[in-house]
């Protein structure tokens, strides 16, 4: 193992070849990497002492206090096409050891709404994005509270322990921390937080958003220098590695063709992940990721590992589906619910659903390339009744933002209505809510429209009619129904509402409602800007291979 470290060609080891990191630190003597891991520790315990992460005392100054364990995490380092990088370890303090107060640990994220917004806005004013990534984030925040811990293991003896400093990883606190203080260099740089997503910054029309320590600046080639300025203000404070064009954020591929205007948003990588979950299927692979028959409740009780294994397909294929495949949005939303007692009929679908995105994973979400016909639009569907359980509509809303899917949801209404109208008026209140909030998102980032009016797509005239009439009646005992229809009237009588109908055929919302099959299904995908980019991933792997060929010259690599 030292020799291919001398040579390199450890750099193009994969990451099935190598043996299991270790879990101890007193595994590290028989480990094949074991001195590999150790100068990992060594690496990272001399960073800590740059920053001053605590301070070494007598145990007997933590009298009354609570002292936390402590341990390495030890991981291979890959770079984002799976090719080995380096041995690494981190100093985890055993945060699960701490009492659970009343104090505020809950640190936010950047939404997957505001990211898909952000990035409908880059292709739409063909703005640069730039990613950084903050090294050793947490360590650069105070800790605001007295922690003790013990030494690291390996480096024990005697009676000596740590009072931290700094916000180690594994704190309950150390990520709210984080953000607080990034947050805080960010607004001593000129930049203005906004309220819908505290993740979300803006200088001057730069924008500036991350996730934990992901970092990305947008902007105009014309405000290149003051960008620069930007981010010379933030290496100032924090060490930060990148620079180059966005190309991965949290596990989803960032595409981009700026002669067309064109961005794609794809997850072919982590589908090829999860295609691991199910077993070598040589049928078929389906069309469509859900048949038309309905699932129903198991009558049996599942054994523990039956619904574990389900719940890890759902989970991950729920990630797939709130990010960039809303075409299963719909499936998983069903297959959910019955994550508590699965029967091998709602195995066989979750299989289904992940066959099918295996079999689709080139498709991507697609954003610019065409002026679209509405800068900004809505639509809004309900199934009623559809569910023969309980009887409760399903209800869906969807958005677009200069012709991309920024936005969607497909979910169960909470209560039972009595008719269409009903399950409709509750689909289209919902879809306001959310259009109104999207609309207040773009306006702090400083996006604005011609048409002030927010327009809605609906399948159903009786619903429209009774917003939009001046005189009508909704005939129904659900006060929480009737709330809704006049809320929607009030809106659409001061004019920041407009109903528009739109024949279920037409409505890029009809596929979070029902499992569309075969054409309708075609036309959905169509619809909601799934663009099937094969060619463009291959070009980019080639590249990757291109460079890749490069290296292993300089390394003299067969």
């Amino acid at each position: 193992m030292d020799r291919l470290f001398e040579k390199g060609t450890i750099k193009f080891v994969k990451r099935a070849d190598l043996p299991p990191e270790p879990r101890w630190h007193s595994q590290l003597q028989d480990h094949p990497f074991g001195r590999q891991f150790e100068e990992a520790e060594a690496t990272h315990l001399k960073s800590h002492r740059e920053m001053r992460s605590w301070i070494e005392v007598d145990k007997s100054d933590a009298s009354g206090h609570q002292i936390l364990d402590c341990m390495w995490v030890y991981l291979y380092k890959f770079d984002k096409h799976g090719r080995f990088q380096k041995c690494k370890a981190r100093l985890v303090v055993r945060g699960d050891q701490q009492a659970i107060g009343s104090e505020e640990t809950y640190a936010a994220t950047l939404a997957g709404r505001s990211f898909r917004a952000l990035i409908a806005i880059a292709a739409r004013f063909d703005l640069e994005l730039k990613q950084f990534d903050a090294v050793n984030a947490f360590v650069n925040a105070d800790l605001d509270e007295v922690v003790y811990m013990r030494l690291p293991p390996g480096r024990r003896g005697g009676n000596r322990i740590l009072r931290l400093r700094k916000a180690l990883y594994g704190l309950r606190k150390s990520p709210l921390l984080w953000q607080r203080h990034l947050t805080g260099t960010l607004v001593r740089l000129r930049c203005e937080t906004i309220p819908q997503d505290p993740c979300v910054l803006i200088r001057n029309g730069i924008l500036v958003f991350f996730y934990v320590d992901d970092i990305v600046f947008a902007y105009r080639r014309s405000q290149e220098s003051e960008a620069k300025e930007l981010i010379a203000g933030l290496q100032s404070q924090y060490q930060l590695t990148g620079g180059d064009d966005l190309q991965w954020y949290t596990g989803i591929e960032v595409l981009r063709d700026r002669p067309t205007g064109k961005i794609w948003l794809c997850q072919s990588a982590y589908i090829d992940k999860i295609a691991k979950l199910v077993n070598p299927y040589n049928g078929k692979a389906p069309q469509v990721p859900m048949g038309p028959d309905e699932l129903l409740p198991f009558d049996g009780i599942a054994p523990l590992a039956s619904i574990n294994r389900y719940q890890k397909k759902i989970g991950s294929l729920l990630w797939a589906a709130v990010n960039t495949r809303p075409d299963v949005a719909f499936a998983v939303s069903r297959l959910g619910r019955f994550s508590h007692n699965p029967s091998s009929q709602h195995h066989d679908a979750a299989d289904r659903v992940i066959r099918y995105l295996v079999a689709t994973r080139t498709l991507a979400l697609q954003y610019g390339g065409q002026e679209p016909e509405e800068d900004f639009v809505i639509a809004s569907d309900a199934s009623f009744a559809d569910n023969s359980i309980d009887r409760k509509s399903s209800q869906a809303y969807s958005i677009k933002i200069f012709g991309g899917l920024t936005m969607w949801s497909a979910n169960k209404q909470d209560t039972v209505t009595t008719s269409t109208t009903e399950a409709e008026l509750l689909a289209l209140a919902q879809a306001a809510k959310e259009g109104f909030f999207v609309s207040r998102l773009l306006h702090a980032l400083t996006v604005r429209f011609d048409d002030k009016t927010l327009r809605i797509q609906c399948d159903n005239q009786q619903t429209i009619r009774l917003v939009e009439a001046e005189v009508a009646q909704l005939k129904t005992k659900l006060k929480h129904v009737d709330i809704h229809n006049h809320w929607l009237r009030q809106e659409v009588e001061n004019g920041t509402l407009r109903i528009i109908y739109t024949p279920t055929d037409e409505i890029f919302a009809d596929g979070f409602t029902k499992a569309l099959q075969g054409d309708k299904f075609k036309t959905f995908l169509t619809q909601i800007g799934l663009a099937d980019i094969p060619e463009r991933l291959a070009e980019r792997r080639f590249k990757e291979l291109q460079d890749e060929d490069i290296v292993n010259l300089a390394f003299g690599v067969d």
